[in-house]
């Protein structure tokens, strides 16, 4: 049987985008892989290890240069180029991954045969976005969302028809690593309680929330430590930076800006939190489940598919720092309590296996393959 030629088109190399991409291409191993990327993600972290294990599963790498400003005269090239990819290499899927992504890949695979896939990793609401979504989701053949909610966000906002819709849920390992000890890297010793996150500092990730609710615990309990995983712009990095020097976090609280193997580190924390304002199908979670560690999520699109709250997790209102810190301070009391969330926690990770998620990508590749081939596209504009 012939593997079906997959081009993906992604400008986000970095963070869960790259970790996406480098899943998928790592577990759907009945695809010939190819990626259009740029040699390096302008304003933010370019995750080369994401990149390099794609390549080492086999996959081809193809450098357009793209930005993720839509005026960019970058990404009008790039539409040109991924579209030159296409005929040359007899593409017969394009898999647009995030915002940019999703627009090159799409507009650059209308008018030849291959078929248009699209998983935007993450849905953010506004006036124009929307509109660009809802046009070019008349030319795409899947939609593939990351978690339930995403879906349903999609459906309700004219994302894309129903009959093209798929739902693939983000997978890690569900084996964890060796465990590496977190609290000696940022001086808090055992029996201490150590509550932490992880995630970039950007607006989506909402780190000024996170860091008013760890303020108002600290306020309350001056026993509680605080550690942040993650890197922003230099702006955002020196806001959070001076948070978390001032009082009453000075002192209790500390920021990694990168931690190598992060995942195996979270087991040394007593406490999960995740401020989100909205997801896609999120992986540090997941990892802190897995590690043993009782999670308390916002309850926003791609988070609640994570946990059942009660059960598996807490779930609370986004921007809302009084019930963040309420439920911490309520889970660092009751041990018996959080020790339940973290088993449950620990007994859903099985649900979201990476193995399982590349076999649907390899069956939905094959199915739309199968489709190219037998009635080609005729050319069109989305």
């Amino acid at each position: 049987m012939t593997r079906p030629r997959v081009l993906h088109v992604l400008e986000a190399i970095e963070t869960g985008c790259a970790r996406h991409l480098a899943d998928l291409v790592t577990h759907a191993t009945g695809v010939e892989h190819h990626l259009a990327i740029p040699r390096e993600r302008v304003g933010g972290h370019t995750d080369h290890a994401a990149i390099a294990a794609c390549v080492a599963a086999g996959a081809e790498v193809h450098h357009v240069e793209m930005r993720r400003s839509p005026v960019s005269p970058r990404n009008a090239a790039a539409v040109l180029r991924v579209r030159r990819l296409v005929r040359r290499l007899g593409i017969d899927v394009v898999h647009g991954h995030s915002s940019m992504g999703g627009v090159v890949a799409r507009l650059a695979a209308a008018g030849t045969p291959a078929r248009r896939v699209y998983t935007p990793n993450g849905i953010a609401s506004g006036r124009v976005p929307t509109a660009v979504e809802r046009s070019l989701g008349r030319g795409t053949d899947r939609f593939v969302a990351v978690s339930t909610s995403e879906a349903e966000a999609a459906t309700t906002l004219g994302f894309v028809a129903a009959d093209r819709l798929v739902v693939i849920p983000n997978g890690i390992d569900p084996t964890p690593p060796p465990p590496r000890a977190l609290r000696p890297l940022v001086g808090v010793p055992a029996g201490v309680p150590l509550v932490g996150s992880m995630g970039r500092l950007v607006p989506q990730k909402a780190p000024e929330i996170l860091l008013d609710a760890w303020a108002r615990v600290a306020e309350t309990d001056p026993d509680v430590r605080f550690v942040l995983i993650g890197d922003g712009s230099p702006e955002a990095g020196a806001t959070v930076d001076a948070a978390l020097a001032r009082p009453p976090l000075a002192g209790r609280a500390h920021r990694l800006p990168f931690l190598a193997d992060a995942a195996a580190h979270l087991g040394d924390l007593d406490l999960f939190v995740l401020t989100s304002r909205f997801e896609g199908g999120p992986y540090s979670p997941l990892e802190a489940m897995r590690a043993g560690v009782a999670v308390v999520l916002t309850d926003v699109v791609g988070n609640r598919d994570a946990v059942e709250d009660g059960r598996s997790g807490r779930l609370v209102p986004p921007d809302d720092p009084a019930a963040v810190a309420a439920a911490i301070l309520d889970l660092l009391g009751d041990e018996p309590r959080r020790s339940d969330l973290a088993s449950g926690g620990a007994g859903q990770v099985g649900r979201f296996d990476v193995a399982r998620m590349g076999s649907a990508y390899d069956a939905l590749y094959a199915e739309l393959g199968a489709l190219r081939r037998r009635a080609p596209r005729p050319r069109s504009q989305p």
